[in-house]
């Protein structure tokens, strides 16, 4: 018997394929067709939850300084997509100028229940504080909430949210193997495991799976790195190449066949 296949998540909207965390990075994800997107969310000067990876914007636009300082105003007017060029082989001839940095709300908006939303709350080095009630506001009247799973490596924030009975699917983030990823999984109230693949071993896989747990590892990009993930039969695949791994699924099935 075939292995099922694990689930095509695109990390931060696909990295090699398009502006990481910006809506056309999404769009292509979900006109792809993949069962999940992971992205990253912080809070701006003015209060909006936004979908960016770095406490600083410098990297991945135009600006400069601090997310938390900048209004969602100013945050418009910068520039997410010139940074990004053709340094990936897959990435073909693309000009994704004018992109910007979106609002969690406009993702939401655009998803619309058609694939699972990994939330990661960016809360450290800097520390957002209530930014889970952020969350919870605005996902109060969210017609799709058994498609968000949240995650963060404050994982005493993710605790606040189990303590509030929020309702949402809570994923233990980290970089580690632990004594017992089921305890802690349970102490936090999370039913998936989201480990860096790096550092994971199918025992412990194993381990997780047998006790409830759902593992989606981040973030692998490799043909070898997929051949493990399906046969440590991964729940999911967070990747930042979301179409090569379909191409790559699509071929082992049909020699599986």
């Amino acid at each position: 018997m075939s292995k099922a296949q694990p689930a095509n998540i695109s990390h931060r909207g696909g990295r090699h394929w398009a502006p990481e965390n910006t809506l056309v990075a999404f769009k292509m994800s979900l006109d792809l067709g993949v069962e999940g997107l992971e992205l990253d969310v912080q809070r701006c000067a003015s209060g909006e939850l936004i979908v960016i990876h770095d406490e600083l914007v410098n990297r991945t636009t135009n600006g400069v300084g601090l997310v938390q300082d900048i209004t969602y105003d100013e945050l418009k007017r910068l520039d997410a997509g010139s940074f990004w060029h053709d340094e990936y082989e897959d990435a073909g001839k693309v000009n994704f100028k004018g992109e910007r940095v979106p609002l969690l709300k406009d993702v939401l908006d655009l998803v619309e229940g058609r694939a699972i939303v990994n939330v990661e709350l960016k809360n450290t080095p800097i520390e957002y504080p209530g930014i889970e009630d952020d969350l919870l506001d605005l996902l109060s009247d969210y017609g799709h909430r058994d498609k968000i799973i949240v995650s963060s490596f404050d994982h005493k924030l993710m605790y606040k949210l189990k303590e509030k009975n929020a309702g949402l699917a809570i994923a233990l983030l980290a970089d580690a193997l632990f004594v017992s990823v089921v305890d802690l999984a349970k102490q936090i109230g999370a039913e998936y495991w989201h480990p860096c693949f790096g550092s994971l071993r199918k025992e412990a896989v194993e381990e997780a799976k047998a006790a409830g747990l759902k593992v989606n590892a981040w973030t692998i990009n490799t043909a070898r790195e997929w051949s493990m993930a399906v046969d440590w039969e991964l729940d999911g695949v967070i990747t930042d190449a979301p179409h090569v791994f379909k191409s790559f699924l699509e071929r082992r099935k049909s020699r599986a066949t």
